[in-house]
């Protein structure tokens, strides 16, 4: 019996199509990295990845998108950092300690520039997921960590959002900071716990 081989493999054709866009949001990220919102422009990118302009399109149907999915990914990324650093930790101290060891080891980029270019350039329909996507995968958890310090009297009780952007801002500011060191090694353990004994230090404790 002859078989017909000219038929494409639905599963393969998916599993191409997934390693294509997974291959699109690792170059581009690196691009938006390097170089911002602005400067970086879909012929980059197809120079960037070796794929054709109509291949990007068909996964991401322009720019803003393109760089709403990187900006959510890298946030996931960054979720999956704090829930690794916290997970056997039991005080207040440890948590916000591994969590920043974590996020200063692993995190390539500061998040603010990209929550920046995302204010300043994105439609209001992209800023919304961008924007849902920071509370959830990066404030939110924080903010659970101060709530449950103040259940069990670690600190005083306070407004547990207004705690946890605080806190991410500062983690986000040290990691742009790294780039100064010029060479030196940045140890990413003693700056976590100088950052959080200094942070705590300043919440009045019960």
């Amino acid at each position: 019996m002859d078989l017909d081989h000219s038929h494409k493999n639905p599963s393969s054709a998916k599993g191409k199509a997934q390693n294509a866009r997974e291959e699109i949001l690792q170059h581009a990220k690196r691009l938006f990295r390097q170089k911002g919102f602005t400067a970086v422009s879909m012929n980059d990118l197809v120079a960037s990845v070796g794929l054709t302009k109509p291949t990007i399109y068909y996964h991401f149907s322009d720019k803003e998108t393109l760089f709403t999915e990187v900006a959510i990914e890298m946030m996931r990324h960054g979720n999956e950092l704090f829930t690794a650093g916290i997970k056997r930790s039991k005080t207040l101290p440890e948590k916000l300690h591994k969590l920043s060891e974590g996020y200063f080891r692993f995190s390539p980029t500061s998040l603010s520039t990209m929550v920046r270019d995302s204010i300043e350039n994105l439609s209001e329909a992209h800023l919304k997921r961008v924007m849902e996507a920071h509370r959830f995968y990066l404030v939110g958890p924080i903010i659970e960590i101060f709530t449950q310090a103040m259940r069990d009297g670690e600190i005083k009780q306070d407004d547990p959002e207004q705690l946890a952007l605080f806190f991410i801002s500062w983690i986000d500011a040290i990691t742009v900071l790294k780039t100064g060191y010029e060479g030196r090694a940045f140890d990413a353990r003693n700056v976590s716990l100088k950052m959080v004994d200094i942070y705590l230090a300043g919440i009045t404790r019960p």
